[in-house]
């Protein structure tokens, strides 16, 4: 009982001597600082973060999936989604998208890419190497498009309205 007492004492003591708590870096809203004036430039305007001749590149390390088995294309009250299921060199493969190549005279290119595995390559039956995507089409895009086109590495598949 008198340790406590004692540790209770120090306590108070030791927080009496703090400032506010509400002014101390223990507070999580104190963490960044106040804001500062952002500059301006020569117009009078706020300087971008990037600047415009600055282009940031983007790089995509996913292959071609090895074939392309199904394709279809479900409306939405919102535009279509394009569905395709292909089979890739090996299992392991992950992070599929179908990456769009933009829309050329009404048809919309789409590339099906996915990671490879970085060590394990196992070949395997077809259905433990297929894999699936898709891609939202909203509705301002998908009055310009009257087809689709997946391609993979060895084939292609096309769907139109």
């Amino acid at each position: 009982m008198l340790r406590a007492t004692f540790l209770g004492t120090a306590v108070l003591i030791t927080l009496t001597g703090c400032a506010r708590i509400a002014d101390s870096r223990f507070n999580p809203v104190n963490w960044f600082g106040s804001s500062t004036a952002a500059p301006l430039d020569a117009n009078g305007q706020t300087r971008p973060l990037v600047p415009e001749n600055r282009r940031s590149v983007v790089v995509d390390n996913r292959t071609l999936v090895q074939s392309i088995t199904s394709l279809s294309i479900d409306r939405t009250p919102s535009g279509s989604i394009v569905r395709a299921v292909g089979v890739a060199q090996t299992q392991g493969y992950f992070n599929a998208e179908l990456v769009s190549r933009g829309i050329a005279d009404g048809v919309l290119d789409l590339e099906f890419r996915a990671q490879a595995p970085t060590a394990f390559e196992v070949p395997g039956t077809t259905q433990s190497r297929e894999i699936s995507a898709a891609y939202v089409i909203d509705r301002g895009d998908l009055s310009a498009v009257r087809s689709v086109r997946v391609t993979a590495a060895t084939n292609a598949r096309t769907s139109a309205r």
